[in-house]
């Protein structure tokens, strides 16, 4: 049998599987990871994939997953923080709604088992998109997923959140402009800790979102970056929807104005799927929320201002030391492109 060589980050991945997946499956026996290694990604998180076999009731078991591990430094170590609990929990929740998300099966809250906190789930079939679906892929395999795209949106946006035990890692925001305000303040304060230099359009983005809060009647369970490049698909459609952490309870209106953000658009389609116009008469027809446009564009400016939030955090990452990956530094460039989008949508 060949010798498998590992890198220093494999073996210490490795070696903290070992011993938390025998403090997980106490009645396994002979535990094996194969096929360990480090997938695409993980400026947000830290992300491999794996195998396991194990003996357990006379029987052998496998298993496919993924570990989901906090990076040294993530784009937003500063100004945000998200929990694997949070994420852990939102993911298990929705999935008892039978949507295609992962399995979670284990979670390392505090990082004793890998040093930085870590949760272990289910790893899905297909493949990822880029931020915007391919022009490439069949028009016929666009269109399915472009409904389900809308589907497991309605779905998520009507589901009884208040029934899914989520209150305990997230706090429903007051009436009236409580939930834009939420958000508002959430991404001013990464912007002020994480900027290197002020953004004159990006401050005065600030100014216009504070004057132009809107109110919503309807709080649901918000994706927080519901968009093109956050599921895998395959030529039967969607099969895994993806990246929760940032999910919270607000204005549906919010994931609508971030999947139709022209960043993550292409052929002049949102999220290059569809029409924009379509794209809301399909959620109108599958939630009953209507669409209220004015609040969607307010979510557009805000997205605009969100992204380049990240992207500078990123920077400030790599310019300080705190982060090797060139990665970082390379979404600076997105900034000149958000603040462009910015100005043409505030009037500057």
């Amino acid at each position: 049998m060949p010798q498998i060589h590992y890198n220093a980050w494999e073996v210490e991945i490795g070696d903290s599987l070992h011993r938390f997946l025998a403090d997980q499956l106490p009645q396994g026996r002979n535990l094996r990871v194969s096929g360990l290694e480090r997938c695409g990604g993980g400026a947000s998180r830290e992300t491999w994939a794996f195998d396991l076999h194990w003996q357990e009731d006379g029987g052998e078991r496998e298993g496919r997953y993924i570990l989901r591990r906090d990076p040294p430094v993530s784009l937003l170590e500063t100004g945000l923080t998200t929990d694997r609990r949070h994420e852990f929990t939102v993911v298990r929740a929705v999935h008892g709604l039978g949507l295609p998300v992962p399995r979670m099966h284990w979670l390392d809250a505090d990082g004793s088992y890998f040093g930085r906190p870590a949760l272990i789930m289910e790893r899905m079939s297909g493949q990822p998109t880029p931020p915007a679906f391919p022009a490439s892929e069949d028009p016929k395999l666009r269109e399915t997923v472009a409904h389900q795209f809308v589907d497991i949106l309605a779905r998520v946006h009507t589901a009884g959140w208040q029934s899914l035990g989520l209150t305990w890692v997230m706090e429903p925001p007051g009436p009236e402009q409580e939930a834009a305000r939420r958000q508002v303040d959430l991404w001013q304060a990464v912007y002020e800790k994480d900027r290197l230099e002020r953004h004159a359009i990006i401050e005065e983005a600030f100014l216009w979102l504070r004057t132009h809060l809107p109110s919503t009647n309807r709080i649901v369970l918000v994706h927080g970056d519901f968009r093109t490049g956050n599921y895998l698909y395959d030529e039967t459609g969607i099969t895994a929807f993806l990246d929760w952490e940032l999910a919270h309870l607000g204005d549906p209106m919010e994931d609508l104005g971030w999947a139709c953000m022209r960043f993550w658009s292409g052929q002049g389609l949102a999220g290059g799927l569809l029409p924009e116009e379509e794209l809301f008469r399909l959620y109108e027809e599958r939630s009953g929320i209507p669409v209220d446009r004015e609040r969607v564009f307010f979510y557009k400016v805000l997205g605009n201002v969100k992204m380049a939030a990240i992207a500078l955090s990123g920077v400030r990452a790599f310019c300080q030391g705190q982060a090797l990956d060139v990665t970082y530094a390379l979404v600076g460039f997105m900034v000149p492109r958000l603040c462009a989008d910015i100005a043409e949508q505030i009037g500057l």
